[in-house]
């Protein structure tokens, strides 16, 4: 990815992230007002946020650099945090105070930040996140990989339960519906016969479910439809979240034959000091990106009180961002301690496959 396209990125996002900030600086729209608010100015934010999502997708699927698809997946995240920011706006809930214990505040200048320079708050993130380095190296890389395995899996746990909390708050026969549209036409679906600000409310949930399948990828999604329907029935048969996060990453099961390579290895200890940096790295990438998914979900919660997101309509495309960001995080989080098994998501090369490249793949160092 050349720097020129990385700029055009970067300057995309400054874009977006100043016009939003200026849109929620305005007072909430009341009735009297509310039509004034379906304007032009609202129309070419939404342009603006369409172009972003083109960018950042652009990047995460063709960069071969894996900080670039990180801080592509940061952009995406953010982004569709503010396009919630902005539905709630519109709709005339603050955005940025919650209404009620169930809806968090969501820090707007904060991702502000971070979708302007997401590369510097990834590196602040993984330094945070970093692994005290022990004398022993096999010890130091076995540490970092029992610690990217928590971290990943907790993180996972965290977030998803909120997002799982608002699904389960969902009809059954709504989530059957919104399962068939996780990637696929729901501008046809509920964009249809809105008007005025209803329309643009509408169309800035659109926007942020864009950028959710973006970061599935549209060769996942029907992958991530049949996980999520095998998801939502051991959920609602009472199979607790943790569980199933247990039940489908198997850490123990792959920590275990990390640490039978890490005792069968007799290479130099160069080689396990690279795989402490990837690990750390990688964990400490995920830790950064589950961060902002929190943002989303906070963004999530608060948008779906405002009134014009209680017509069907509004509430499918809740439900639909709801289950897109779950496939994300639960596929993102088994992407990053192992890709072979789960092919919802494939990004990143995850820590069992850090450890199978260095300690079994290679000739020893």
């Amino acid at each position: 990815m050349t720097a020129i396209v990385q700029d055009e990125r970067r300057r995309l996002a400054v874009d977006y992230a100043a016009g939003v900030e200026a849109l929620l600086a305005l007072a909430p729209p009341r009735e009297a007002g509310l039509r004034a608010r379906s304007t032009p100015r609202v129309g070419r934010l939404l342009v603006k946020s369409q172009a972003l999502k083109n960018a950042a997708s652009a990047a995460l699927a063709g960069s071969t650099d894996p900080l670039d698809r990180a801080a592509a997946e940061v952009q995406l995240l953010a982004g569709a945090a503010l396009d919630l920011a902005v539905a709630s706006q519109l709709a005339g809930a603050p955005a940025t105070r919650a209404r009620d214990l169930a809806a968090p505040a969501v820090d707007v200048a904060g991702l502000r930040r971070l979708i302007e320079a997401p590369e510097a708050y990834l590196a602040g993130a993984v330094a945070v996140t970093r692994v005290r380095a022990v004398e022993d190296a096999r010890q130091s890389m076995s540490a970092a990989a029992q610690s990217a395995l928590d971290g990943i899996s907790s993180a996972v746990v965290s977030t998803g339960g909120e997002v799982i909390e608002g699904l389960l708050l969902l009809d059954a026969a709504l989530l059957k519906e919104a399962l068939q549209l996780v990637g696929g036409q729901l501008a046809a679906k509920i964009g249809v016969d809105l008007k005025g600000l209803s329309k643009r409310i509408i169309d800035f949930v659109i926007a942020a479910n864009e950028k959710i399948v973006a970061m599935l990828g549209i060769d996942a999604v029907a992958e991530a439809q049949k996980q999520l329907a095998q998801w939502l029935e051991e959920l609602q048969a009472g199979t607790l979240f943790p569980r199933l996060v247990e039940q489908l990453y198997q850490t123990d099961a792959i920590e275990a034959e990390i640490m039978g390579w890490l005792a069968g290895y007799a290479g130099g200890e160069a080689v396990l000091l690279m795989g402490r940096e990837e690990i750390t790295l990688l964990a400490g990438r995920f830790a950064a990106k589950a961060k902002v998914a929190d943002q989303l979900t906070a963004a999530l919660a608060l948008v779906k009180l405002a009134p014009p997101l209680a017509t069907p309509y509004g509430r499918l495309g809740i439900a639909v961002a709801y289950l897109g960001l779950l496939a994300y995080l639960v596929g993102s989080g088994y992407d990053h301690v192992d890709s072979d098994r789960l092919q919802v998501l494939d990004w990143v090369e995850g820590v069992r496959g850090i450890a199978k490249r260095l300690l079994v793949t290679l000739p020893p160092a």
